[in-house]
């Protein structure tokens, strides 16, 4: 059994198809199918249902799932110890972003990244699902680490290192009966129907927790798609400040703590974090502390 097909079969895993898997890890089709094939013959069973699509793992397939991602961390932190003894970091980390990560600058982060370690390769993915997607990445294997902004208790098997936190405040057109208030408070949002980030996402937690959920909320999956459907009149939300961009809209505070943008980075209880890994964290650890300085404690 060779290590390169256990990566083969996980991209597999992931992207449900080998034609994707394929492009991905940049082979050809018939290579990906290959790979796959010695698998099943060296195991003697199908690993994956090719009658539906995108294809599905099977029984045999699920464990060796998770079997294989158990040899490839071996394999990466075997590495990590070899190149440690000569004080390098290299390896690929796949980060999982929330679509807004407030005063963090990400850009500031890969370039430190890419200055101190310049063998280290950074992956940067984004889940139309928000703060839940990033999770489940990290859980099942297929993200080194995911920034979240979700308020809800994290699943087992997550860690979570908190990073930025951020009030949120109310965004109106200029207009808006509320346009030309100082401080915005609870009974004003109670009373005034919101636009609403989809089910998954941090923003969306954090304001039905405050402010209930609502099966009928317009969601909008993008932040200046919202900012700007609000400067027509479309509507108002909550949102963190950063994250308003362009003109033609109210930013009124929020007399609401409990209306309040936290930022976490999100890493596995189970699997060790690579050397590339933990340098990444660092890295926004350190991009965290000087965009917000030190907290009182």
């Amino acid at each position: 059994m060779e290590i390169r097909d256990l990566e083969y079969f996980l991209c597999c895993c992931e992207t449900g198809s080998f034609t994707a898997a394929a492009r991905k890890t940049h082979i050809v089709q018939s290579a990906m199918s290959s790979a796959i094939a010695r698998l099943e013959r060296d195991l003697g069973t199908p690993l994956f249902d090719r009658s539906v699509t995108p294809v599905a793992l099977t029984e045999h397939g699920a464990a060796l799932r998770a079997a294989a991602q158990r040899v490839l961390e071996a394999v990466r932190t075997a590495r990590d110890e070899v190149h440690a003894v000569s004080g390098r970091v290299r390896g690929t980390v796949v980060l999982g972003s929330t679509f807004s990560t407030g005063p963090l600058d990400l850009a500031v982060v890969l370039t430190d990244m890419r200055s101190r370690h310049p063998e280290v390769v950074v992956q940067l993915r984004q889940s139309s699902t928000g703060s839940a997607g990033n999770l489940r990445g990290v859980l099942d294997g297929s993200l080194d680490i995911a920034l979240t902004a979700s308020s809800k208790p994290p699943p087992d098997g997550i860690v979570l290192r908190p990073l930025v936190e951020e009030p949120l405040v109310f965004v109106c057109c200029a207009d808006h009966p509320l346009a030309e208030r100082e401080l915005i408070t609870l009974p004003d949002l109670s009373a005034v129907p919101m636009l609403r980030f989809p089910p998954g996402w941090g923003m969306r937690d954090t304001v039905d927790r405050v402010l209930g959920p609502v099966d009928s909320a317009t969601e909008v999956a993008d932040y200046a798609l919202m900012v700007k459907l609000i400067g027509a009149g479309f509507g108002v939300t909550l949102m963190p400040a950063s994250a308003v961009t362009g003109d033609g809209v109210c930013v009124i505070p929020l007399d609401v703590p409990e209306l309040t943008w936290h930022l976490s980075a999100a890493v596995s209880a189970r699997r060790r974090p690579t050397a590339a890994a933990e340098a990444l964290l660092e890295a926004l650890t350190a991009a965290a502390h000087d965009a917000t300085g030190p907290r009182r404690t």
